[in-house]
Formats: structure tokens, C-alpha cells, sequence
């Protein structure tokens, strides 16, 4: 083996490299000698099988392995030798074949090499909103709203839509140690469509101690197996009927959501909502960091992981570009290789501050992280857990995250902050700062100050209808839940989870 020619352009190398016929043959030879330990031919007992015989069958085909696995343990030589780090692989490429041997072309970029800024010159702001007893009120308004408070109808004289009803359920087809072929005091709400077919359409009519028989069809994924796929013939006694009333802001109220009276529930709605603020208040600041640490470099980066890296930016956007109908412009698509060159530049800068600080990504951790992305697809958490878990490139996506998390909280301890106290209108604000690459034109404008209102009501709406449903009280749940309605699937999630920013525009 010898190297030939060295050529550098930046991080990219291009060595010429020459390997004589003798080593390929030599490779060749041992391949050869392998294959023909593991035929069975007529005539040679197993493992005797002449070296010749297996030339005459295999010897082209072998012959084409031994070239690429020559060139292939020489290129590894070399970096092995020289202690190049390179980024992805190298890559080969045959210039010439003569009697001297094989001239083959090895290209590849290297790892770029930088030191670590003062990062204690960095200083961040740290807003701190102030949670008004309005807003307290708001929470549990918004809770009381959506919440409703169940008296039983004595007046009633058939079941209708919009009631609840408690039933004695028997399933009359049987099968063999199903846990379930008698519920008592079950209640169902009438027009539930979490419901598998339809089942409360069947209780529409009914009188008090009315006995309703009927067919329910499971669905082929249904979460109980013994269920799955078949029809089930179930009666159904009518014992009570309940009438939706609303709520007044009480301690009955309060007990309805779990706590002793209306001033713990206060407490309660008040210390969510100064962690919904410090969650957000503690994100803009690791999205500052980050963007800071970012402008403390420019060193140059390999362009085979820009492209990657670019390839990933583009097909986000697009589908978020799909998803809002906007159209992804060669602007946009420009942008896009901006954000993957500082993308992988600051990979390059957390890996080299987890490195200093000792910083690793546990097994645990990453399993934990898989955990939180499945809980996001109700009814398939398996299907997305082993996903990940199963498959080691979708598992490695889930390390890049996890890391820069845990560099960026070591980060956050050991940089001073300043604190400015703001609304929780103007916090809201700032988190949506970032760049929009489909915000229409008129936001070039000057902002009006009811925008932040406007986003904080639409925030406030959406966490508050959360909120709502996590504190409801429980109910007995029947084997006629549904657990797989949503469609996404497990390439949905690979695509959506775990997903960098990309809104932020480059600079």
C-alpha cells in the first residue's frame, strides 16, 4: 500500500492511494479458503472441500469482494495511522486497474477541531411573570365551565342524548375467562364517542328499568384481545338517569375536582399556572443560550453533515408548509441550509462541552425519553416504544436531544442571570418571537399591544381545556372504551418526535 497524493480543501481530503495485486490476491485467498470450509459438494466430506473447487464456482464474485475489502482495510489503515477523525465515512472510488496494482481515490471530510469560548460571559434574562388572581380565577372558571355536575333526573321518562346513565351491563355471548361479563352501576354518558360503535345509541329510548339487548362490533386493534374482531351480543338494565347541570363556583365544585374546598383549589390553580410561566420563562432562556452560543462560533463544518442535517430542516418545514397551505419558496429553502450549517455547528459545540464536563446520555434516560414521546400517541405507546427502542438509528435520534438538554441545564447553573419582571401577556409574547416562516406580510408591521393578549387568550383556552380534562373526577371506565382512535402511526411519530427548532431564523 502506498498513498500516492494528498489534496485538502478545507475539512474536505482527497488521498490517492495505490494497493498491489499481491494484496488483493492474499485477501482473496483467505476469502476463498472460508467459503470452501462451508460448501457441501458431492464427493468431499464437509470442511474438505479443495481451495480449487471453490475458485471454479465462487472465484468471480469472491474476486470483486476481495478488491472492495482490500481498498476498504487500507482506507482504515491510513486513518487509523494518520489519527483522522472524519465525519460520516470515507468514500472510495477505483481510478485505475493495471499490472502495478489498483489506484483507488479515497474522499472524505474531517471532524473540525476548535476551542471552547468563555461561557461566563454570557448573561441571560430570566422573565419572571406575576400570576394575578384574575387569571386564578380564569383557570378554574374554565374548568367549571367544561365540567358537569351529574343530579339524577327522577323526572325523566327516556334516555336521550346529552343525559348519563347507570346501567347493569351483562355481555350474554360468552367467553372463555373474560373478566368483564357482568358490570354493575355502570355510567355511560349518552352521545360519548369514545365509545366503541356507537354503544350509547343503543340506550336511546329506554325507560327505567328497561331491559336493552344489543350487538357491539370491537375493532380488529381493540386494547382487549379477547375482544378484538368479534361481535358481542350484550343486555343492558337501565337504573338511573342523570341531567347535566352546571357547576357554581363552590366548595361542591371544588370537591367535584378533588380538593376540600374552593381556597385549595385556588392554591392549586394558582401554583399550575406559576409553573406553566417558569416553564416557559425557563425555556426562552435555553433558546437564548443556545443562540448565543451559537454566535460565539464560525468555524467551518463538514458539508456531507450540512447536507444531512439540511435534508431534515427542508422536509419539517415542508410539512409544516403542506400543513398551513403555504408555499416553500427557494428563499425558505435557502434559509434552510443556513439553520442545518449552524445545526451542526453547535452538535459540534455540545459534544465538545459534554466531553469537557462528562457529561453522557444513560441508557435510562433514553429509554425515559421514548417513554414521554409514546405517551403522545394514546393507543399505540407500544407500537412507538419498541420502535424506537428496537431500531438503534431511531433510538440514536433520541441521544442528540437528551444531550444538549443536559449541557444546556449544566450551562444555565454556572451563567448569571438578570431578572426583569413582566405580564404573563408579555411573556407569551417573547416565546413567540421566533421567526415564522409562514407569517403572512403584515407582520413586518409594528406589533399592537392586544396581539399578546390575543395569544395569551388562545394559550390560556387551550391549557385551560387541558387542565380541565386532567381534573375531572374519574370514572369507571367499561370495556367499551375505545384506546386506538387517533390515526397516526409510528412513521408519524419518528418524523414528528424528537424534532429540533427550526423557526428560528439564521441570522
Amino acid at each position: 500500500m502506498k498513498v500516492l497524493s494528498r489534496t485538502s480543501d478545507g475539512l474536505k481530503r482527497c488521498y490517492n492511494v495505490l494497493i498491489t495485486l499481491k494484496e488483493v490476491e492474499q485477501v482473496e485467498e483467505i476469502k476463498l479458503r472460508e467459503v470452501a470450509k462451508k460448501m457441501k459438494v458431492d464427493g468431499f466430506r464437509p470442511g474438505k472441500v479443495p481451495v480449487n473447487v471453490a475458485r471454479r464456482l465462487y472465484g468471480d464474485s469472491i474476486a470483486g469482494e476481495a478488491k472492495q475489502t482490500t481498498i476498504d482495510n487500507t482506507a482504515r489503515k491510513i486513518l487509523a495511522d494518520e489519527k483522522l477523525s472524519i465525519s460520516f465515512n470515507y468514500v472510495t472510488n477505483i481510478v485505475k486497474e493495471d499490472k502495478n496494482g489498483i489506484e483507488f481515490e479515497m474522499k472524505f471530510e474531517l471532524i473540525p477541531s476548535f476551542e471552547l469560548c468563555d461561557f461566563s460571559k454570557i448573561e441571560l434574562v430570566k422573565h419572571t411573570a406575576e400570576v394575578s388572581d384574575e387569571e386564578t380565577m380564569k383557570i378554574l372558571e374554565d374548568i367549571r365551565k367544561s365540567s358537569k355536575n351529574w343530579k339524577e333526573d327522577t323526572k325523566a321518562k327516556k334516555v336521550s342524548e346529552g343525559q348519563k346513565v347507570e346501567i347493569d351491563l351483562n355481555m350474554l355471548t360468552k367467553l372463555k375467562k373474560h373478566k368483564n361479563e357482568k358490570i354493575e352501576n355502570l355510567e355511560i354518558v349518552v352521545g360519548d364517542d369514545t365509545l366503541v360503535d356507537d354503544f350509547w345509541k343503543h340506550l336511546v329510548g329506554a325507560k327505567i328499568n328497561d331491559t336493552v339487548e344489543f350487538d357491539i362490533n370491537y375493532p380488529e386493534n381493540f386494547s382487549d384481545h379477547a375482544l378484538a374482531g368479534k361481535k358481542i351480543h350484550y343486555s343492558a338494565i337501565i337504573k338511573k338517569i342523570f341531567k347535566a347541570e352546571e357547576f357554581k363556583m363552590d366548595d361542591e365544585f371544588a370537591k367535584a375536582i378533588g380538593y376540600e374546598d374552593l381556597e385549595k383549589a385556588k392554591t392549586w390553580a394558582k401554583s399550575r399556572a406559576v409553573s406553566r410561566y417558569d416553564y416557559i420563562s425557563k425555556d426562552i432562556m435555553k433558546r437564548d443560550l443556545l443562540d448565543k452560543i451559537t454566535e460565539m462560533y464560525d468555524f467551518e463544518v463538514p458539508s456531507n453533515m450540512i447536507d444531512a442535517e439540511e435534508r431534515e430542516v427542508v422536509k419539517q418545514i415542508k410539512i409544516e408548509a403542506t400543513r398551513l397551505n403555504k408555499e416553500f419558496t427557494p428563499e425558505i429553502e435557502r434559509e434552510c441550509r443556513e439553520i442545518a450549517v449552524k445545526r451542526v455547528r453547535l452538535g459540534f459545540v455540545v459534544a465538545e462541552i459534554a466531553k469537557r464536563e462528562k457529561l453522557n446520555v444513560s441508557r435510562n434516560e433514553v429509554i425515559q425519553a421514548i417513554r414521554n414521546i409514546a405517551m403522545m400517541y394514546p393507543g399505540q405507546e407500544k407500537t412507538i416504544f419498541d420502535m424506537y427502542y428496537n431500531r438503534p438509528e431511531a433510538a440514536s435520534a433520541i441521544i442528540g436531544p437528551v444531550l444538549e438538554s443536559k449541557v444546556v441545564n449544566y450551562l444555565l447553573d454556572k451563567i448569571s442571570t438578570k431578572e426583569e419582571k413582566c405580564s404573563t401577556e408579555e411573556l407569551i409574547a417573547i416565546d413567540e418571537e421566533p421567526f415564522d416562516f409562514f407569517k403572512d406580510d403584515a407582520d413586518k408591521k409594528p406589533k399592537k399591544k392586544t396581539s399578546a393578549k390575543k395569544s395569551e387568550k388562545k394559550t390560556s383556552e387551550k391549557k385551560s381545556e387541558s387542565e380541565a380534562k386532567e381534573a375531572a373526577p374519574s370514572k369507571k371506565k367499561a370495556a367499551t372504551k375505545k384506546t386506538s382512535a387517533k390515526n397516526e402511526t409510528a412513521e408519524t411519530a419518528a418524523e414528528e418526535a424528537p424534532k429540533k427548532r427550526t423557526r428560528k431564523k439564521a441570522e
